[in-house]
């Protein structure tokens, strides 16, 4: 058991190292870390140039709903038994790769790219990009950095903080200008997702193995 932990742990330190390095930091044209296949500089834009908040609000049924509740904070993906169903709470309307953004309290990061057509029911910003710059995974990668959770979390409030978009929206961000190259790190961070939930998931079966064994061993 320990060693899965560890293994868990060691994953997961290994993608907050690959955040830090494979994103431009401040005074940079281009990444410390980079995919085998991809050159030059990358392009700085502000952050509201080239991303979007949707702010059509919705009732519709039929429509799954996201609430904060239903992600699981850290981890960018949804909660166990998720159905999202039999909510008809009013919401904004997102689609399909757009990147659900928690602004209240963002240091707890209730994010998620969405994989479906739904209603964000609470404090999210529903964010994309309208013309196509940033692809949706790319930018949910993008709201994980380090350097971008600062600027997130300068926010407005105390017992409540939320991020304060005219603030977030002239921050500078650097994007590839390869769009490939953005293609390649959202797959790159979508595997090691999945190595980290694997993970995670032989460290649960471990702990019930334990359990059980110690349940029978010592009636």
């Amino acid at each position: 058991i320990d060693a899965e932990a560890l293994r868990l742990e060691s994953l997961r330190k290994l993608k907050s190292a690959c955040l830090e390095k494979m994103f431009v930091h401040d005074g940079e044209i281009c990444p410390r870390l980079r995919l085998s296949g991809f050159k030059g500089n990358w392009e700085q834009f502000h952050f509201g140039k080239i991303v979007e908040r949707r702010s059509e609000s919705s009732i519709q049924k039929g429509l799954p709903r996201v609430e904060y509740a239903d992600i699981r904070s850290g981890e960018g993906r949804l909660v166990d038994g998720y159905t999202g169903r039999g909510n008809h709470k009013k919401g904004i309307r997102f689609q399909k790769g757009d990147v659900l953004f928690g602004k209240l309290r963002p240091y707890l990061r209730n994010n998620l790219c969405a994989t479906f057509d739904g209603i964000a029911v609470g404090d999210f910003w529903v964010l994309h990009s309208p013309d196509k710059i940033l692809d949706g995974g790319f930018l949910f990668r993008l709201v994980e950095t380090e350097s971008f959770q600062k600027v997130a979390n300068t926010s407005v409030g105390s017992k409540m903080p939320r991020s304060d978009w005219n603030y977030v929206s002239d921050s500078i961000v650097s994007v590839p200008q390869d769009f490939e190259e953005q293609v390649a790190i959202v797959k790159f961070f979508a595997d090691l997702d999945e190595l980290i939930n694997l993970a995670a998931f032989e460290q649960e079966r471990m702990r019930y193995l334990k359990s059980a064994c110690m349940e029978r061993m010592f009636v």
